[in-house]
């Protein structure tokens, strides 16, 4: 169901307040540059530091660019499972294509309790839903068994997106589930992630490089290896520069420095690149874009 390339879209902001103009322009420069679909509200949209009304904003702003012809996926990422089912009506009630739910972080629950998180948004709502397994981010690692006990069992979850970097668990996974789209969570590893059989991805750099990012995934999945190899050599320096800082500081910077942000404006805590910043001017003026 969710196949190709996503964008983990970021959130425009102009003196604080989301650039919503913007997020209609870039949904459009994704819908005419081979991108299968925008994730808004996730952790590169900063979608916990969203007020509720501007995640309703965002989402139909989105819903209404994309004219269904991209899909559109609302993160729904919250420690609190009834938050996360408030936040999954919310997208359903607005007609998002699906919703995308992290594994619970800070509170570190047993992998018992993180079934029963999914489990409940699943049996709350009516809209597909995409598990997302960032330990980095959340410090618990959903394990093989509980992907495959949720995607067995609850006909809704249609697919992974996983930031775990052993490419291993795509060749288990596709062995141990019966139906599950499997996406790269991360873009450093996303080459190897589809050689072992993965699906597509939801993408950091394809907020910068959509292009390239959907040619090396439709390479990828056609078996042209060296295409898609020489496209990922060519990004990855792009990704080494984006990975300096914590994103979507750098994504954000990158994209203001392309004229496709009127701001590089992070919201609080997170602060302006400073460190990354001059390596990313000397990326952007030697990286070729297609």
């Amino acid at each position: 169901m969710f196949t190709g390339s996503f964008v983990a879209l970021v959130t425009p902001y102009i003196g604080n307040k989301v650039d919503l103009d913007c997020i209609a322009k870039l949904i459009d420069w994704h819908v005419n540059s081979g991108t299968s679909g925008v994730v808004v509200c996730g952790s590169t949209g900063e979608g916990l530091l969203l007020s509720e009304q501007e995640r309703k904003d965002i989402i139909t702003t989105s819903i209404e660019a994309a004219k269904h012809r991209i899909q559109v996926i609302v993160g729904c990422s919250y420690a609190s499972t009834n938050e996360a089912i408030y936040a999954a009506k919310q997208a359903e009630s607005l007609q998002a294509d699906g919703v995308l739910v992290i594994a619970p972080f800070y509170v570190k629950p047993q992998q018992s309790g993180i079934i029963k998180h999914f489990a409940a948004v699943h049996d709350n709502t009516n809209i597909p839903i995409v598990l997302y397994n960032n330990p980095s981010r959340c410090i618990v690692d959903m394990s093989l068994d509980t992907v495959a006990y949720l995607a067995n069992t609850y006909s809704r979850i249609v697919a992974l997106k996983d930031s775990n970097t052993d490419l291993s668990r795509v060749v288990l996974l596709k062995k141990m589930c019966n139906n599950l789209n499997l996406l790269s969570g991360d873009d450093g590893t996303l080459l190897g992630y589809l050689m072992y059989g993965g699906d597509g991805a939801i993408s950091v750099m394809a907020n910068l490089a959509p292009n390239n990012v959907s040619q090396m995934i439709d390479s990828a999945k056609k078996g042209n290896l060296q295409q898609s190899i020489e496209l990922n050599n060519r990004l990855m320096i792009l990704n080494k520069a984006l990975c300096l800082e914590t994103n979507p500081v750098t994504i954000k910077y990158a994209m203001y420095k392309r004229g496709l942000l009127q701001s590089p404006d992070p919201r609080l805590p997170l602060a302006h690149a400073t460190t990354s910043a001059k390596e990313i001017d000397n990326v952007l003026e030697h990286i070729e874009f297609s």
